[in-house]
């Protein structure tokens, strides 16, 4: 019972193998798919930093609005 629950040990030089093996399986990007969505990311953080700017500053104007401050 106890072997069942044990897994299997491997070897350093067999891990590597197995890692190197799963890497090459892996679709990476181009670098114009990679370039186009770091460009997206930039924008739409640009985007979203200006519209948390404006929904502060109206809240802000209203709080002052309503307290009189």
């Amino acid at each position: 019972m106890a072997d069942k629950d044990k897994k299997k040990r491997v070897g350093p030089i067999t891990f590597v193998r197995q890692v190197r093996a799963e890497g090459n399986k892996v679709t990476w990007t181009t670098r114009p798919e990679t370039i186009q969505a770091s460009i997206f990311v930039v924008i739409m953080s640009v985007l979203i930093a200006l519209f948390l700017f404006a929904a502060d500053s109206v809240i802000s104007m209203a709080v002052k609005a309503i307290t009189g401050l």
